[in-house]
């Protein structure tokens, strides 16, 4: 077995996705960005119970295999819109600008700037708490916060 293991390459094993699907997700990535996982769900590939379930299988065989891997890190907002083609680059870094100064969370300022409509945020807030970042930490509990202000403005 390989010692990284690819979740590309298991979801075309498993006839989730084709070959082709995943080559057009790889070239999506090499020009927005982002993660292919992500990609695959927001192409409507991959749901978010079927990353969930891959991402455990991936887990539990690179223990099997002895790899050790920090644990996965919390998909961004920022990138989530990216990879949904949403946002640009350029408008991610003026929101976390205008973040930082104004000392608001990503979504408002995105809303606060124009980037994007009160109902896109929602809707990303929502897919953003759906994606399993792994096993230990099933849900972005910071997503609830966030549509709660969302909905206030």
């Amino acid at each position: 077995m390989s010692s990284d293991i690819n979740i590309g390459q298991l979801l075309i094993k498993d006839k989730v996705i084709t070959q082709e699907q995943l080559d057009h997700a790889i070239a999506y990535q090499s020009k927005a960005g982002g993660l292919i996982e992500m990609i695959l769900v927001n192409q409507g590939l991959l749901t978010p119970q079927n990353l969930a379930k891959y991402r455990r299988i991936i887990e539990d065989r690179e223990k099997a295999a002895g790899i050790k891997k920090e644990p996965a890190k919390k998909l961004r907002l920022g990138e989530i819109l990216i990879a949904a083609n949403e946002i640009t680059q350029e408008q991610l870094d003026a929101a976390l600008k205008y973040q930082q100064e104004k000392g608001v969370k990503i979504g408002i300022a995105f809303l606060d700037l124009g980037f994007i409509q009160r109902t896109t945020l929602v809707r990303f807030l929502t897919k953003q708490s759906q994606m399993v970042i792994d096993s230990a930490n099933l849900m972005n509990y910071e997503a609830t916060d966030m549509v709660s202000e969302a909905e206030k403005k």
